[in-house]
């Protein structure tokens, strides 16, 4: 959505221009936008109501409206400029600005405009010294021009830099929660998980029904292995808010990761009547009741895994794991093709059972199948031993390990068996 930093008006200050919305949308279903004319106060009035309404095309569209109309409106021209710096058109918004700065030499929110053009660009210096003059020109909005700024650096993954922006938006008022929970938020993804619960637990001190934040707090609980504090936290977030589907299937994961099956499974069955056909919620039931052993319910939530995605690694893993501990060697077949050769598959799950059901059933196929999980897996002395093996039982078995792998004919590690089995 477009930033509504310069948002700070009421419509209902301006009741008696809302024949304007009707006139402007009609106008833009024709395709006549720019036969419109408006004063000032219409334009501003109208880019006010669709930020409100979040149409940001139409926010766009009456802010280039009104800059072209009023080209020597501040007003009108800061907003479209702000307009332009989300939509990430830089250099007109520089433009732009470079206009208005030289008219108006001393207004700050020129100056925070200037810098934001600046953090979008990755000109920080320029940036600071430019968010600096704003904060000198307009001390009253400087807590709020490093906040925003500050937000900035959050969207690009700066949370270094976006972090001393939120300690100078602190400096010139600590009154807002929002700084707390944007400090904590950036010391998170910087992995000070104890920093960061620390501004987490401030916040809640000012606002303690904040479900979202509970549910960061528990995330970290689970994160440093502190598992009852984090379902404690899960709790208060779904006490706070029932419909809060992550903090259903984050606390459904942390049952399961502790071994508690029977309660991750309720839980992401709750977390379904939310999310119905969630794929990651059925296949984590499905690895509780395998977990479970359990392989009656675990097929039938693989199954409606597959049902909605065919060639899920997860769900066609599991499938051909269970056929094969059920000794159904030609069923769990059927599962292996769609996923062998997937270098994301989990092999250190079926490859102990791949080598049980070759030596049980004498099937090159399992064999080969082995093999592959053993590149995978980096055990190349078994690799070897195996190619050995396929070798002696048909050579067009080593040559559909490189069809399975093709990464393998630019292997080093290997490039004498390409020669040894005539592999082109």
């Amino acid at each position: 959505m477009i930033d509504d930093f310069f948002n700070s008006d009421n419509e209902e200050d301006f009741e008696d221009l809302s024949h304007l919305i009707p006139k402007c949308e009609e106008a833009m279903a024709k395709g006549e936008m720019d036969t419109l004319r408006f004063t000032e106060e219409e334009f501003d009035f109208l880019i006010n109501h669709y930020l409100n309404e979040g149409d940001d095309w139409m926010v766009s569209e009456v802010a280039r409206m009104g800059y072209e109309q009023h080209p020597y409106s501040v007003d009108l021209g800061t907003k479209y400029a702000d307009v332009l710096i989300v939509n990430r058109e830089i250099d007109r918004a520089k433009e732009i600005l470079a206009s208005l700065v030289e008219r108006v030499p001393r207004n700050g929110d020129i100056f925070f405009l200037i810098a934001r053009t600046f953090i979008k660009s990755e000109g920080h210096e320029a940036a600071r010294e430019a968010i600096q003059k704003a904060a000198s020109l307009s001390p009253e909005d400087a807590s709020d021009m490093y906040h925003t700024a500050a937000q900035d650096y959050i969207d690009s993954a700066e949370y270094e830099i976006a972090l001393e922006y939120l300690f100078e938006a602190r400096r010139y008022s600590d009154e807002d929660p929002e700084l707390l929970n944007d400090i904590a938020f950036c010391y998170e993804r910087n992995g000070k998980f104890a920093e960061s619960l620390d501004y987490y637990e401030q916040f809640l001190d000012e606002d303690p029904f904040n479900d979202n934040v509970w549910f960061n707090v528990g995330t970290i609980h689970a994160r440093e292995l502190r598992f009852d504090k984090s379902i404690e936290a899960f709790d208060y977030a779904i006490a706070l808010n029932p419909a809060n589907s992550s903090v259903l299937y984050n606390k459904a994961i942390v049952y399961v990761n502790t071994e508690n099956y029977k309660r991750g499974i309720e839980t992401f069955e709750e977390f379904l009547k939310h999310e119905p056909g969630n794929l990651f919620a059925i296949l984590g039931i499905a690895d509780a009741f395998l977990a479970m052993d359990n392989f009656k319910e675990a097929q039938r939530y693989y199954n409606d895994a597959l049902a909605l995605d065919k060639y899920c690694n997860e769900a066609n893993l599991g499938m051909a794991y269970i056929l094969m501990l059920q000794l159904d060697h030609f069923g769990s077949l059927v599962y292996l093709r769609r996923i062998v050769g997937n270098e994301g598959i989990e092999f250190s799950v079926i490859a102990h059972q791949l080598r049980l059901t070759f030596k049980r059933t004498n099937l090159p196929e399992f064999l080969l199948y082995h093999t592959i999980a053993q590149y995978y897996l980096h055990n190349r002395e078994q690799f070897l031993k195996n190619m050995e093996l396929l070798a002696a039982i048909d050579n067009l078995w080593v040559r559909k390990i490189y069809d399975l792998i093709p990464n393998l004919k630019s292997d080093t590690l290997y490039t004498s068996l390409m020669r040894k089995y005539q592999i082109k």
